[in-house]
């Protein structure tokens, strides 16, 4: 599949036609590096896993950034930053949420250890720009290579997947290993779901390295290391016993995924019409919608929503699929009735947030300015939360706003030339004593900061 390189938004339905392209990566980048996935539904799902390991730990949850990036291979890793890293390609090849939850305690402990993944100044650059990206609700588009894809896309390059990227020591890798052990202990959660996970990948240690999986290559996978988990195992008895509820969440995920990230015609035969649970009428809802087959489409998500009708990820589907189709007063009411059932996911307000700013009244715009308000409070690194308000600002004729917002958008995507124009288009319509001035001068002098720094201290 092909990764983009960059992010591009296009505003269908109204009079404007929005191209917000994140900065590419300097140096050289390849069209297959992964990209950054953003999901309100999937990141809710792997909090739930992370947050009380992280607590264990002594780590506050808001302190660890997770991410999930659009590759196939099995890997994942944390960088400086405490910024924690999943590959899809990892997360689709777990089959219980102890699995996944037994690999981030691991990480969890390479975090704790500070075993973490030092980036060069161009990837670094990239992965912060990348880290707060648009949500457009989903992956739709995205293996057809359109750049209107629902979940954000940010090349990270080609560090990410080479094999030089980074490689923890067997030392690390055992020190890590005992850690998660702890904090699964803490938690209450039987290391099975590890051991598991370890066990799928212990043939691969007698492979060449070209043909192991990146885990490995990674993170030495030692026989030594899967009896000290297997022994502890036997040692402390913790039921490994998943809710119902619980697995139910991770199969919607790893469905989810599996649906926006293979082509549809895997999809419709792995979850075919003959299987009318709810994960695989919503995976075959997602497949029909990348096709293009709303007739076929919605009938599969209302009659989730018949089932389930106070969830409100199933409300966000159909919202996307709606606004996709130029329904733009459908899907304000499908993403309204989402957002009030999460109150609390700023990546559901952004996408709700673009419908209103496309349906482009006065009353839609002043709904959408509170709902982007909100999420950027949330989430102020959100690049094209930034991007949507500034258009806002524009379509209402307030310029000032309009040129801060777009100096926020700029400065976040790395455009240092662009951050420095709007920021001294918005100074002649700020008084010193507003506190906008403030802001706009830390704009100014981060941008000239990170310039200068780009022409090696010459401006």
């Amino acid at each position: 599949m092909r990764a983009l390189s960059s992010i591009k938004v296009i505003i269908r339905a109204g009079v404007l036609s929005m191209t917000a392209v994140l900065a590419p990566l300097q140096g050289a980048i390849a069209e297959t590096a992964p990209s950054v996935i953003r999901d309100a539904e999937v990141e809710s799902t792997i909090r739930s896993y992370a947050n009380p390991l992280f607590r264990a730990a002594g780590l506050p949850p808001d302190s660890v950034t997770i991410r999930v990036l659009n590759s196939s291979v099995l890997n994942a890793f944390v960088t400086t930053g405490n910024r924690m890293f999943i590959h899809s390609g990892l997360i689709l090849r777990t089959e219980t949420p102890g699995q996944l939850t037994g690999v981030i305690a691991h990480e969890t402990g390479h975090i704790v250890g500070g075993h973490l993944v030092r980036l060069n100044d161009a990837v670094e650059k990239a992965t912060l720009a990348s880290m707060g990206t648009m949500a457009l609700g989903l992956l739709a588009g995205l293996a057809a290579g359109r750049a209107d894809a629902g979940m954000a896309a940010m090349s990270l390059g080609q560090q990410v997947v080479g094999r030089e990227f980074f490689s923890y020591t067997r030392t690390q890798e055992s020190s890590a290993d005992q850690y998660a052990l702890k904090v699964l202990d803490q938690t209450n959660q039987s290391a099975q779901g590890l051991l598991d996970f370890f066990e799928t990948l212990a043939d691969q240690e007698m492979l060449s390295s070209s043909r192991q999986d990146p885990y490995v290559r990674t993170h030495p996978l030692t026989s030594e290391r899967i009896e000290a988990v297997r022994e502890h195992v036997a040692q402390v008895h913790i039921p490994y016993q998943t809710p119902t509820d619980k697995q139910l969440r991770h199969d919607r995920m790893v469905a989810k995924l599996f649906a926006f990230l293979e082509p549809q015609s895997r999809t419709l035969q792995k979850y075919g019409e003959s299987d009318q649970s709810a994960v695989a009428r919503y995976a075959r809802s997602i497949a029909y919608f990348r096709r293009g087959e709303l007739t076929k489409a919605l009938p599969q998500i209302d009659s989730l929503l018949t089932e389930y009708p106070n969830d409100a990820y199933f409300w966000e589907l159909k919202g996307q699929m709606l606004f996709e189709n130029a329904r733009l007063p459908d899907a304000a009411d499908a993403y309204r009735k989402a957002v009030q059932l999460a109150p609390n996911e700023p990546l559901i307000d952004l996408s709700f947030s673009h419908v209103l700013v496309e349906m482009g009244t006065d009353a839609s715009r002043a709904e959408a300015e509170k709902h982007l308000r909100k999420s950027l409070t949330a989430e102020p690194g959100t690049s094209f939360g930034w991007r949507l308000l500034g258009t806002l600002y524009g379509q209402r004729g307030d310029e000032t706003q309009a040129a801060y917002a777009m100096a926020e958008y700029a400065l976040l995507i790395g455009d240092n030339s662009q951050a420095l124009f709007h920021v001294n288009k918005a100074l002649a319509g700020v008084k010193q004593s507003d506190p906008l001035w403030l802001r706009l001068q830390d704009i100014k002098q981060a941008a000239e900061a990170s310039r200068d720094r780009e022409n090696g201290g010459r401006r």
